[in-house]
C-alpha cells in the first residue's frame, strides 16, 4: 500500500511546475503549517501524513492516516473546493466514509450549505455517507486505506 502512495504522488509532480510556480513546495509549506497548528492536540508519531498538489482539483491536498486504529482524512488546504471554512474531502473511520462529490460541490460554486448531504456526499461506493447513515459493520484500517487508495487514483495528478 505504501509504495502505491509513493507512485501516485510522484506522478502528480509534473503538473506542479506548469507555469513556473512550485505548487508542490507551496503545498508542503501549507501542510507544515497545518501540522504545526494541530500538533498540540494530536501525536503525529501515530500518523502517516503526506501532501501533494492535485492538478485535477487545482488544490493542495493533505492526507492524514492513523497508523493504529481507523482514521483517514483528506483535506483541501487551499480552500478551492468549498466556500467558507470546510476543507474535508474524505473522512473515514470505524463508523463509515464521507466522500465529497467534488464535481457536485463545484457545480454549486462550493456552497452546498442548503443542499441535502446525500446530494453531495457518499461513501465513495454509491452508498450513503457516514454522515447520513453509519456503516452496519465497523470499518477497519484496511477499509479506510482502500477508500484512500480509490480517492488518490481518482484525484491525484
Amino acid at each position: 500500500m505504501r509504495w502505491l502512495f509513493a507512485i501516485l504522488i510522484s506522478f502528480s509532480a509534473t503538473g506542479a511546475w506548469a507555469d513556473g510556480v512550485d505548487r508542490d513546495a507551496i503545498c508542503t509549506e501549507l501542510a507544515q503549517d497545518y501540522v504545526e497548528k494541530h500538533q498540540k492536540s494530536r501525536d503525529y508519531r501515530l500518523y502517516r501524513i503526506f501532501d501533494f498538489y492535485s492538478s485535477k482539483i487545482d488544490a493542495c491536498i493533505y492526507v492524514e492516516a492513523k497508523l493504529f486504529g481507523t482514521s483517514v482524512q483528506v483535506r483541501d488546504l487551499t480552500g478551492v473546493v468549498f466556500k467558507g471554512h470546510e476543507n474535508l474531502l474524505l473522512d473515514c473511520d470505524a463508523r463509515g466514509i464521507d466522500d465529497v462529490s467534488i464535481e457536485t460541490v463545484r457545480l454549486h460554486r462550493g456552497d452546498v450549505e442548503e443542499l441535502p448531504v446525500k446530494d453531495w456526499m457518499s461513501d465513495g461506493l454509491g452508498g450513503p455517507a457516514r454522515t447520513v447513515k453509519t456503516a452496519e459493520i465497523p470499518l477497519t484500517r484496511r477499509d479506510c486505506e482502500a477508500a484512500l487508495e480509490r480517492w488518490l487514483v481518482r484525484w491525484n495528478g
